[in-house]
């Protein structure tokens, strides 16, 4: 599994961040940045990587044209577990 740093030209790179980790942290994709965060995952070629990225090493955010409450459902699926959170995260 590549860190999405490597991938070569993903589309979330063409758009602000704040698409990415809105401030609705709800998950439930009501807000108007994290439909069109869905939309451009659904049309980039790193979709899938980066959704497993997701899933297996991120808390927060969008990945692979999943939120946050998404990804802790197929994890808890999966039986999955995200090692603790730093102190230093938390406060970020």
């Amino acid at each position: 599994m590549r860190d999405p740093r490597e991938y070569e030209s993903p589309l979330c790179a063409e758009v602000d961040g704040d698409y990415w980790f809105p401030e609705d942290l709800s998950g439930y994709g009501k807000n108007e940045n994290v439909n069109l965060a869905k939309r451009i995952c659904g049309n980039c070629r790193h979709r899938t990587e980066c959704a497993e990225w997701g899933i297996n090493k991120e808390r927060y955010g969008m990945w692979g044209g999943l939120t946050a409450r998404q990804r802790q459902t197929i994890r808890r699926k999966l039986g999955i577990v995200l090692p603790p959170e730093k102190r230093e995260e938390r406060s970020a």
